[in-house]
């Protein structure tokens, strides 16, 4: 299996384990002119950002740690232009979603994490 689609399998894994927790996925792969938003989900009136990084496996670190400040600011003026391309007035919010897809990702081991991106400094 090749990277691109451990990525890709990774997510679908993510976007059901968000569908099973009440989220509605309402984009995939946004690509926008200040970055990609890899999901884009919906739950109790807020949108969540959703950054899904995988590795097949985690003796190098946990996926979560690829992003890095450079990653948070890209994905905070995704987000921001995502934001106000779709005239959202609510709250919204980011999810680092950390997938270990060993075996060939047939269970991968989801953690997702409530992180806080906000203007670079």
């Amino acid at each position: 299996m090749d990277r691109r689609q451990t990525g890709r399998d990774a997510e679908e894994a993510v976007a059901a384990l968000l569908a099973r927790r009440g989220c509605v996925v309402v984009a995939r792969n946004v690509r926008l002119q200040r970055g990609e938003l890899d999901l884009v989900a919906w739950r109790g009136g807020r949108l969540w950002f959703v950054e899904v990084k995988c590795r097949r496996r985690d003796d190098v670190g946990p996926p979560h740690r690829a992003v890095d400040a450079r990653k948070r600011a890209a994905l905070f003026a995704a987000a921001r232009e995502y934001v106000h391309r779709a005239r959202h007035r609510g709250d919204w919010g980011f999810l680092i979603a950390s997938v270990i897809a060993r075996d060939g990702g047939r269970r991968p081991e989801i953690t997702l994490l409530r992180r806080s991106i906000g203007p670079p400094a």
